[in-house]
């Protein structure tokens, strides 16, 4: 053992200039960590060997990992560590020249290689590319493959793969989009359509035919059960394309008959209807009892589907949550409120055949005609289309201007052409392309003809891909920056700005950065970036028993749990607050339903989100929030290993140790009538087993206070031996067993609970994790790629510090950064 260690220390000194500094902190790793990292079968199946004298493509990552736990005081183990401060940064500071050594040598290899777009940065771009307001009403982009998610990013390159299969359907789906927006043939008739009350007609929620049921009156249509939705008879579909205006009366109507508890809606909520256009939604408040007239003014694409829905997550709260059980409430509510009306009904159910009515009169079905839940009444609509003042329409022309010639192919097409490529166009670089629309005018007609040329330039490589050697420096940049914030094409100011130097230095891209947040330009990223980061995606994956926690399902609380996560972040930049706060702030967005599975009284009755300070040192920012702490979660239990590499991966930047492939692993059942903790106990006694979770688990401890929904509990609800075995989940909760959430990390550092916890992640060394995670993540759905250049991130961090965390000024770090810019 001895002759190894003294073999590979002289192996050590020849490859190093600095060879008596490498001896002094060979012997101090020896010292320190050679006892578990050294041995044949080394802890966590890292070895000391594995480093090498320096970092290299197959080391590196193990050199950064042990910078990071060295930093943290996590290694050495705190019952083992004898080592000094003044030998802790030794080593530190020994570690980091190492691997800028490396940065240092390898930054070309980690250049960002090209990407494709993604599904919704192609429909973005082609919407900007052909200055419309989307890619249609008629669903064009419908039938691509969906994108593959790489930990919830959809920018991720490698995940982006893209195959002749591809191609053909984007052919298909980009000659629908430019077929909507370039028209050929006669001007379409402009039809004047009333719909009628008796035009009204709702969807069937089943493929055999019925009734059409309640809700049919003499002058409207009432909405019932929230899953169908509503269309006009004699105009079910647009006949042409082109511009529409469309008038429907509606009102709301009973919103406060019935108490909340019978509806989920809420006396404060307003009734809305939403009115889809294909797949282009509206949404509006009604008034109660108030006619309004909802006005639209919209370019439809032909066969765009008009219909309306009830947009609301009440409505469920009966039985099993089908909406028909609904029915029932106008039974209890005449029978305890307008006993006359009660009789006559009783007394005419009574008169049906058998065959007609249930067998008992409190049956839903009885009763649907008497049902005054919350709802739309739709009165009627008027339509007017397709209206185009000009012909061809103004759109049109000012993409191919009046009277497009194939002649002209190449002014007509070259500023198309630079608007999709993200720069400017080459000479020569159209002729190909010039030469099919010419080809093509003399059969199709010259306005046809272009349509075939622009599709071309959309279906080749430097509009397909986001390609860091394609165009000049300045053309890459408003193109990675674009597409960072707002995820298509960068507009004119952008490319102006870049091209004149204008964001050369750090306070001009801080200062853009936080316009465009201003201006609500970057919207797509205050949408697309969480959900990414957080892995929102995957918060249905395993959601909550419906039958244990109804709660969740019935109100649709993973929309709400979403919806914080996003209105938090959206607060964040709105204020720029330091990124640390993200984390451990004290305060969050909550409606009434939300308020309901935090346990927090006083929250106006509403689905309102409102910000929500909390006292008690639980909850606030992203640790303990619903989202959080349900997509991390089972069916019925909760695994605080599931929790803790998520908060590992997501919040700290920790990659834990993947099991080994021969250990089986298995989930803790409660019903052993022992604590989460103690089950674990049993897998982890394994020494192999114990290494990692040494590291993992107090990540993780800390929430079991907070059940499958993000609930408070103290004690798990254990079922019987008896429940277990008869399958009665009458008897669940017979057995009470206390909640431990109590954990040491290696390092030393104990808490009791979640509060403890949360002051933990405030310490220094935890708020720059975090901070740098935060930042790796962004550079990950930025540059389609993880960063490999550690010495980067930390140029980011520090300047990120300097400016103390703020978020707005940590995104214009990133975009400032050569990992962004790549220059």
């Amino acid at each position: 053992m001895m002759r190894s260690l003294l073999l590979f220390a002289v192996v050590l000194f020849t490859c190093c200039p600095a060879t008596i500094v490498v001896a002094e902190e060979w012997e101090l790793m020896k010292m320190h960590c050679g006892k578990c990292h050294l041995r044949a079968e080394p802890e966590g199946d890292f070895n000391l060997r594995s480093l090498g004298s320096v970092p290299s493509a197959e080391s590196i990552e193990h050199w950064v990992a042990s910078v990071d736990y060295v930093e943290l005081g996590e290694m050495p183990p705190a019952e083992e560590n004898r080592m000094t401060a003044a030998e802790r940064q030794r080593l530190i500071t020994f570690l980091q020249k190492k691997i800028r050594g490396y940065d240092a040598q390898t930054a070309d290899s980690k250049r960002v290689p090209p990407r494709r777009l993604n599904n919704r940065e192609i429909a973005n771009s082609i919407r900007d590319v052909l200055m419309i307001e989307d890619v249609g009403t008629h669903q064009p982009m419908a039938n691509l493959l969906g994108d593959t998610l790489h930990d919830g990013f959809d920018t991720h390159g490698d995940s982006l793969g893209i195959s002749e299969f591809h191609l053909d359907q984007y052919i298909d789906a980009f000659r629908k989009v430019i077929d909507t927006t370039i028209l050929t043939g006669p001007r379409p008739e402009t039809q004047q359509i009333t719909v009628r009350s008796d035009d009204l007609r709702r969807t069937s929620l089943s493929q055999r035919k019925r009734p059409e049921g309640p809700g049919r009156l003499p002058n409207a249509l009432d909405f019932h059960d929230m899953r169908a939705r509503m269309y006009f008879e004699n105009f079910e579909t647009v006949p042409a394309t082109g511009r529409y205006r469309i008038t429907i009366r509606a009102t709301g109507i009973d919103r406060g008959v019935y108490d909340y508890e019978k509806t989920g809606i809420y006396v404060d909520d307003p009734i809305r209807l939403s009115v889809h256009l294909g797949d282009r939604v509206f949404t509006y408040a009604l008034p109660d009892n108030e006619v309004m007239q909802i006005e639209l003014d919209e370019w439809l694409a032909a066969g765009t589907k008009i219909q309306l829905s009830y947009p609301t997550d009440g409505l469920r709260q009966a039985n099993n949550g089908n909406f028909k059980f609904q029915y029932r409430y106008a039974h209890d509510y005449l029978k305890e409120n307008d006993p006359k009306q009660y009789a006559k009904v009783v007394a005419s159910i009574a008169t049906k055949k058998k065959r007609e009515r249930a067998k008992v009169v409190s049956h839903w079905s009885n009763w649907t005609d008497y049902w005054q839940g919350p709802r739309p009444r739709v009165f009627g609509a008027d339509v007017e289309g397709a209206i185009n003042d000009d012909w061809p329409p103004k759109r049109q022309i000012a993409l191919l201007g009046e009277n497009p010639k194939a002649v002209d192919a190449e002014a007509i097409l070259t500023p198309i052409a630079a608007r999709a490529w993200r720069r400017e166009v080459q000479p020569g670089e159209l002729d190909t392309i010039i030469r099919l629309v010419q080809s093509r005018a003399k059969r199709l007609g010259d306005v046809e003809a272009f349509k075939e040329g622009i599709v071309a330039i959309l279906v080749s490589p430097s509009f397909l891909l986001i390609n860091p050697e394609e165009g000049k420096a300045a053309e890459r940049f408003a193109t990675k920056w674009s597409y960072f914030l707002q995820s298509t094409i960068p507009n004119q100011r952008l490319r102006t700005a870049t091209k004149k130097g204008e964001l050369q230095t750090y306070d001009a891209v801080r200062d853009e950065i936080a316009r465009q947040f201003k201006a609500g330009e970057a919207d797509e990223f205050l949408r697309e970036f969480p959900q990414a980061w957080l892995q929102l995606d995957r918060i249905s994956f395993m959601e909550p028993d419906p039958d244990r926690f109804p709660l969740y399902d019935r109100k649709r609380l993973s929309e709400d749990m979403k919806d914080e996560v996003l209105r938090f972040f959206r607060h964040a930049i709105e204020h720029n607050v330091p990124v640390p706060e993200l984390l451990t702030a004290d305060y969050s967005f909550v409606n009434a339903d939300l308020a309901k599975v935090y346990d927090i009284p006083g929250v106006p009755q509403d689905s309102e989100l409102r910000k929500h300070v909390y006292s008690d040192g639980k909850r606030g920012g992203l640790l303990g929030m619903g989202a959080f702490l349900t997509l991390t979660a089972d069916s019925l239990g909760t695994s605080p290993i599931h929790r803790a590499v998520y908060v590992m991966e997501n919040f700290m930047g920790i990659e834990p140790t993947p099991p080994p492939a021969d250990v089986k692993i298995t989930e803790p059942d409660v019903r052993q009538a022992k604590t989460i903790k103690e089950i674990l106990a049993a897998h982890t006694s394994d020494a192999t087993c114990a290494s990692c979770h040494k590291t993992i688990d107090p990540y993780g401890y800390a929430f079991e206070n907070f059940g499958p929904m993000g609930e408070w509990r103290d004690f798990y609800m254990a079922l019987t031996e008896r429940a277990v075995k008869k399958k009665r989940k009458s008897e669940a909760k017979t057995l009470e067993v206390a909640v431990d959430a109590s954990a040491t990390f290696r390092s030393g550092a104990k808490y009791e609970d979640i509060v403890e916890f949360r002051d933990l992640m405030k310490a220094d060394a935890a708020r720059d994790r975090f901070v740098r995670c935060f930042i790796t993540k962004l550079l990950t759905y930025a540059n389609g790629t993880e960063p490999e250049d550690y010495s980067g991130v930390e140029t980011i961090l520090a300047k990120s510090a300097a400016n103390q965390y703020r978020i707005i000024d940590t995104i214009a770090a990133v975009v400032d950064s050569p990992l962004f810019r790549e220059e």
